[in-house]
């Protein structure tokens, strides 16, 4: 009687002993196993350290229990759910309320617990510092408690020592690089900053923020002289935790407190708490948080399966081919053990185990390899992340899917030589011999009909729903530079639709393969002696040949096709791209709601002269805009007038430029449109008319609308224009979009108001251009110049095609290592006849060749194919080409792995017996 599971025993005493017989390839497909197992790691170990609940928590309110805020009012009704009143620092369920009361007033001790430990709210102001004769720019002032136990999650001392006297405080590295405050590193003694318009402060120490590590910001203490000459315009000064108007605190409470007990209890005395949990665990707090999947999340999760699918797919192919060796070397004693009595399942058993005992062994080395890489390059993670970390957090049910997908993925590396070696007839296996199965000779038949049933089918259903997204990539051609924004046409089916069809080929590819490789190889007589060698050794072993190529192919092909597709899509950018200025323009802004009109304008002068003074040919034109009154708190503040887009022109699309009302000054009509107003339009200025260049807003009568707010808050009140289209070479989005004369916005009840100047310069040096920048910002002033459209290069692009790179290399060095191991007798023979000892790297090169050249040929047709037909919902009018991306995967690489495979093969070897 044979005891359960005494045939798997014996199957991993083998595998187990063939491990140890063939270390090397063994450790190499541990290693590829293992591989996507450590990336898996790091990522998960990355991800739950930095964004784990708990530490969303702790950068909130610290290791506090709760943040409690007293509230004006006098009293919070807790919401029918039961539910704290207060949850996420928005109030639920408060009707709208004038305050009652000052929060300052209430005596909040002697509402808690006895032992409460209470840590008042940080505020923040913004700043400007002095640098000698210039203002630099703003910069962070933070003002609250320092080196306390509920303080430490916003600044840690990392050099000197917190502030003891009035007049001193810390900054930031960065801060302290920027003002010239540090000597090889250190903080030079007596370092001191000095505030604009404000005193002058000693620096004792170096903080830094463990959540913003390249943050610009000055800490100071309560009641510090920092803090006093902040504390003189409080209405610059912001806090982070109240939201209702109050005063905020984070509270440390005695052990046992029932927190929302104590919350429920504190609503009644128009106190709000949020507890530690509502952040760590916000489902508890929520009873609507938790919902159904949303379309983009199912299409991400659609994204990631496919990208984790082919990566997989990566493993098994190249860790399959070096497994088919070691299979295809131990088939004599596969004939051992069927001459023996072993049955096919038993032979099958045997060769599963080597896969699975191999898929452990990897699984095991990328699960300690990656929890070790993590913590060992913890200075490099938390540069690229910005934040430091503080404990390194593991998500163990993760961790244990990725090691159990790189076990699987182990076994399906062993899953075709194990199939492979169970049909294999005893007196072929004791005599080495491979024969062809009918299934072997049909599968280029069925590669080649699911290659076609998929590029085939993609091509086909992708000019059925092709025709509204070409229309949309014809659209945004036709309206670059106008400003005007179309709605792009929904592109998920299409895309979807592309997705399955290069599944489909890529599937049919590696099926087709081995047939390829063959066909190859009988075509090959009139060619060179090695590469007549490569391919026929490469026909020969296509068991580790075809896998080694389609794992290239695969990669290959998604990298070009990404490639590609980031050409298509920078293209439509650039399209819909609208500028924001003129070149050799500067806009001036001035605050005007914080000041009077007199103040504003005084500022704006000031920072006009500092511009114009330091930029040659400089002419400054002051802006003067229509704004529309409303109340806000009781006050009457301005805000632009903006025109409203017509609800008759129902295909004009939506208009990205700036469509706020001006005052019309030839000057500036110039730079709105790039050329100066023609006499039509300066006649329809004077007759009372808006002009305008978009027709969107241009209703059927020919009329233009603002809309006005009454001041009792009522509904809006439509003001109605003599509507003038002209025309215009550019759009810019911060330039006005329609332009009345003064007299005409003023008859409308329109207020004027300047609070922006455009200059205009010559050719200016960089040097210039920061000069008067920083002399703008001295004076108060917001700068804005057009930068234009950032054509760095992408990274996913860069990473596909680093990764296609690498893949190449290993599919390349495996295959030829591989087949440098099979050939070995082969290659002595040839020595023996009197090849030339170069003979063995010329055909290394040529292995190489083969291998990359046929994978990268492959992958870049597949890619460029499918990148053309996803071309249409790029928004793109024309196939953009990516050059540069076939050239490093199409040539470089293969010419890459071609010298590393000649340099790396040592020309001489030691004769062997041709038979052991």
């Amino acid at each position: 009687m044979t005891r359960p599971g005494g045939g798997w025993r014996a199957a991993l005493r083998i595998a187990r002993r063939q491990v140890r017989r063939n270390l090397g390839r063994s450790l190499l497909i541990a290693v590829l196993v293992g591989l996507p197992v450590a990336g898996a790691t790091v990522a998960d170990v990355l991800y739950r350290s930095a964004d784990s609940p708990e530490r969303i928590a702790y950068s909130r309110m610290g290791d506090a229990d709760a943040i409690v805020e007293v509230t004006p009012y006098d009293d919070l009704p807790v919401p029918d759910d039961g539910l704290l009143p207060m949850v996420d620092l928005m109030y639920r369920g408060m009707p709208e309320r004038a305050a009652v009361r000052d929060p300052t007033a209430v005596d909040l001790a002697g509402l808690l617990p006895p032992g409460t430990v209470l840590e008042p709210e940080r505020r923040n102001h913004g700043t400007r510092l002095r640098d000698g004769d210039a203002v630099l720019r703003s910069v962070l002032l933070d003002v609250g408690s320092q080196g306390g136990p509920l303080t430490d999650h916003a600044f840690r001392l990392d050099a000197g020592r917190w502030p003891e006297a009035p007049d001193e405080v810390v900054v930031t590295p960065r801060l302290a690089e920027r003002l010239d405050l540090l000597d090889d590193g250190e903080l030079r003694p007596g370092a001191t900053v000095s505030f604009d318009d404000g005193p002058r402060v000693h620096v004792s120490g170096l903080v830094i923020d463990p959540f913003f590590l390249d943050d610009e910001v000055i800490s100071a203490a309560p009641g510090s002289v920092a803090a006093e000459f902040a504390a003189a315009t409080p209405e610059n000064g912001w806090g982070e935790l109240s939201v209702t108007g109050g005063t905020s605190y984070l509270a440390d409470f005695p052990d046992g407190t029932d927190v929302t007990s104590l919350g429920l209890g504190l609503a009644g005395e128009g106190i709000g708490l949020l507890p530690r949990a509502a952040v760590a665990e916000p489902d508890r707090f929520y009873d609507d948080a938790a919902g159904g999947p949303t379309v983009d999340d199912l299409q991400q999760a659609a994204l990631v399966a496919v990208i984790v699918g082919l990566g997989l797919l990566e493993v098994v192919l190249l860790a399959g081919a070096a497994f088919a060796v070691g299979a295809r070397r131990q088939v004599r004693e596969v004939g051992l053990l069927v001459a023996g009595g072993a049955s096919a399942a038993r032979v099958r058993r045997t060769v599963l185990a080597q896969g699975l005992v191999l898929g452990v062994i990897g699984a095991v080395l990328g699960l300690v390899a990656g929890a070790a890489l993590v913590p060992a390059a913890a200075p490099v993670w938390e540069w690229y992340l910005g934040e430091l970390i503080d404990d390194w957090t593991f998500g163990w049910v993760e961790l244990a899917a990725a090691a159990a997908v790189g076990v699987l993925s182990g076994l399906a590396a062993a899953v075709v030589p194990a199939v492979g070696a169970a049909r294999m007839k005893p007196v072929d296996a004791l005599a080495e011999r491979f024969r062809t199965t009918r299934l072997a000779a049909r599968l280029p038949v069925v590669g080649l009909v699911l290659f076609a049933a998929g590029a085939g089918g993609a091509l086909i259903a992708g000019r059925m729903l092709a025709g509204n997204l070409e229309d949309y990539g014809r659209q945004l051609e036709l309206l670059a530079g106008t400003g005007v924004y179309v709605a792009q046409p929904a592109t998920a089916p299409y895309v979807a639709v592309q997705l399955a069809g290069a599944l489909v080929a890529t599937a049919g590819v590696v099926v087709l393969l081995p047939g390829l490789i063959s066909a190859l190889a009988r075509g090959a007589h009139r060619l060179g002696l090695s590469v007549r060698l490569a391919l026929r050794d490469a026909a020969r072993h296509r068991h580790r040949t075809a896998p080694a190529v389609a794992a290239i192919a695969i990669v290959v092909a998604g990298s070009t096709a990404v490639a590609f597709g980031a050409g298509g899509s920078a293209r439509a950018d650039e399209l819909r791209y609208t500028p924001s200025l003129p070149e050799n323009v500067i806009r001036l802004d001035v605050d005007r709601y914080e000041q009077s009109a007199e103040q504003a304008l005084a500022q704006l002068a000031e920072a006009e002269r500092a511009v114009v003074g330091a930029l040659p040919d400089a002419a400054a034109h002051r802006l003067t805009e229509a704004t529309v009154p409303f109340t806000t708190d009781g006050t009457i503040t301005f805000d632009t007038a903006w025109l409203q887009g017509s609800p008759d022109c129902v295909d004009c699309g939506w208009s990205a430029g700036s469509v706020s009302a001006a005052v019309a000054d030839p000057a500036i009509m110039a730079l709105a449109t790039g050329r100066a107003p023609d006499a039509a339009t300066l006649d329809a200025v004077a007759d009372g008319a808006m002009v305008v260049y978009d027709r969107s807003f241009v209703r059927d009568d020919g009329a233009v609308v603002i809309d006005t707010f009454p001041a009792d808050g009522g509904d809006p009140v439509p003001v109605r224009f003599t509507g003038h289209l002209a025309g215009r070479d550019i759009a810019y989005s911060m330039l006005p979009g329609a332009f009345a004369s003064a007299e005409t916005l003023t008859a409308h009840g329109f207020e004027l108001m300047s609070s922006a100047t455009y200059v205009t310069f010559g050719a200016a040096t960089p040097e210039q251009l920061d000069t008067a920048l920083q002399a703008a910002e001295s004076a108060g002033a917001w700068t804005t110049v057009e930068q234009g459209i950032e054509r760095d290069a992408d990274p996913a692009v860069l990473a596909l095609t680093a990764g296609a790179a690498l893949v190449t290399l290993v599919g390349v060095a495996i295959a030829v290592s591989l087949a440098a191991a099979e050939s070995r007798a082969d290659l002595a023979t040839l020595a023996a006849v009197g090849a030339p000892p170069r003979r063995r790297r010329g055909l290394a090169g040529a292995q190489a060749l083969v291998v990359a050249g046929l994978g990268v040929v492959i992958g870049s047709g597949l890619g460029v194919y499918f990148a053309y037909l996803v071309w249409p919902a790029l928004g793109a009018p024309e196939f953009i080409w990516a050059w540069d991306s076939l050239v490093v995967t199409g040539v470089a690489v293969p010419v890459l792995a071609v010298l590393v495979a000649v340099v790396f093969t040592p020309s001489r070897l030691p004769m062997i017996r041709r038979v052991e």
